[in-house]
């Protein structure tokens, strides 16, 4: 087993990853912010060295995650998801090559933009729309200079991750399912909006096997993206939410946000054909289970 530092540790992903890590043996390093704001912030490269020193392994989630959070507030986002990963990546390649840990680098389908063909796969060229695609397109780019530098690092991208109550309350599948349950009003940012909708439960699945890999000696492994291959539309969930609902929730259809990208499908055959990797979760399954999380939060 291994000693592996978790950055964004006590977000979405980072949280139900430690605990299947913890399930399979490793030893964490938990690492976020939220831990404390000023040792834990890896924009500072000294934490981030001192943070990830003696790991075997680092997996590197933490990042400003929102569009809509990036967008008003560009410079913490390129503080945090740009310069935090040099961080990190310069904080392992510092070490000495025999005692290098591998990096699991957190990217995201927002690195894609809006794409003609509908199954995207990993190698569709990035287009970024908006400040956090671009910032993590920029992150991107770092890790490729870092493996030219002798760096075992890989590149994940997920897709719209969902699964937890605890989430941010604003994003869109803990938003609907809480107003299933409250009865209160939907708002809908253009019904026509698709995405690929993975649980966090499944995401972490896939990252555990990339560790895995990663601690058995694999290198050089392509860009890897965890999708189920289906699109939801927002209205399509939207009728989800009202189905679940004892109150028949009002839909408040508004225009797109700005900078928002119009449909992500992703093509999973590279995390199935690498990773035997699939996802397990069905959207109805998944919404079902949140919406009855929240019923049992509030009694």
């Amino acid at each position: 087993m291994a000693k592996i530092a978790v950055t964004g540790s006590s977000g979405l992903i980072g949280r139900e990853l430690v605990k299947q890590l913890k399930d399979l043996g490793h030893e964490l390093v938990e690492i976020d912010i939220e831990i404390n704001q000023t040792t834990h912030d890896i924009a500072h490269a000294e934490a981030a060295r001192q943070l990830t020193a003696g790991s075997h392994g680092i997996v590197h989630l933490a990042a400003v995650s929102r569009v809509a959070e990036a967008q008003e507030h560009p410079l913490r986002t390129w503080a945090s998801n740009v310069t935090g990963t040099h961080n990190i990546l310069d904080a392992a390649l510092q070490r000495k090559a025999a005692d290098r840990p591998w990096v699991i680098h957190a990217s995201s389908r927002e690195v894609y933009g809006n794409q003609p063909q509908v199954a995207i796969s990993e190698d569709t060229p990035m287009t970024p729309l908006n400040i956090y695609g671009r910032s993590k397109a920029a992150g991107e780019s770092m890790v490729y200079g870092a493996q030219d530098a002798g760096g075992n690092i890989s590149i994940l991208r997920f897709a719209n991750v969902y699964g937890d109550i605890y989430d941010y309350s604003d994003r869109v599948i803990p938003a609907f399912s809480r107003a299933a349950v409250d009865g209160t009003p939907l708002r809908v940012d253009d019904a026509g909006t698709c995405m690929d909708f993975t649980h966090v439960v499944d995401v972490s699945r896939g990252v555990a096997k990339v560790v895995e890999l990663l601690m058995n000696g694999e290198s050089d492994l392509p860009p890897i993206h965890f999708a189920t291959g289906t699109g939801t539309t927002l209205g399509e969930l939207a009728r989800m939410a009202v189905a679940a609902s004892n109150n028949n929730c009002e839909l408040n259809e508004v225009e797109k946000r700005e900078a928002s990208v119009s449909c992500f499908i992703g093509d999973p055959t590279r995390a199935q054909a690498l990773l035997g990797w699939t996802h397990q979760t069905p959207l109805q399954t998944g919404f079902t289970e949140m919406v009855e999380a929240f019923k049992q939060s509030s009694n």
